[in-house]
């Protein structure tokens, strides 16, 4: 089992630099201890994922895990915890759509990002196995706004420039909420 960590908040240095990949066929106890402690921490703060860099570590690790019956999105699916080392990403189509995203890391503040709707990803599990996996719906979005922290991005950087494209947490859920639905 492992810790529950510290988010680390927007301004905290370490989200602003790219993540290492680590060797999946040779993890080493350090990395199997910085996965559990990833569970541990999404599990605590009920998000939908958690990378590396957001709990201070530099290694290009994402944990992801939805329950449907949490979210607010309609093309929501569950998604068991699933663990995504050096993970990679490519769109399927040309499609996209614009939603409000929220992270951890900037608890009080969504912004409307354009994602792709339809992805391939790629990525080792933690027995070192390659796995590669079409997803699309906000299981996608997830994706792609994880494996933008591994690169020192956070959504705040991709927010569509319109007159709405921000809101805090409280005023989606008083006047957004159609936009999830």
């Amino acid at each position: 089992m492992g810790q529950i960590l510290m988010v680390r908040q927007a301004g905290d240095p370490i989200l602003g630099q790219k993540c290492e990949a680590i060797d999946p066929s040779k993890l080493t106890r350090q990395d199997c201890k910085d996965i559990e402690d990833l569970k541990e921490t999404l599990q605590y703060t009920k998000g939908f994922g958690i990378a590396g860099s957001q709990i201070g570590i530099k290694k290009r690790i994402i944990v992801i895990q939805i329950e449907k019956d949490r979210c607010g999105y309609l093309d929501c699916e569950d998604v068991p915890m699933t663990v995504m080392i050096n993970p990679t990403w490519k769109k399927r189509s040309d499609k996209t759509n614009i939603e409000y995203e929220g992270c951890l890391s900037v608890p009080s503040i969504r912004g409307k990002v354009e994602r792709y709707q339809e992805i391939e990803v790629t990525y080792y599990n933690e027995k070192g196995e390659k796995i590669v996996k079409e997803v699309s719906g906000f299981t996608a979005r997830d994706i792609q706004h994880e494996c933008d922290h591994l690169d020192g991005i956070l959504f705040l950087e991709k927010v569509v420039p319109e007159k709405d494209g921000f809101a805090t947490k409280e005023n989606i859920q008083r006047f957004h909420l159609k936009d999830l639905k």
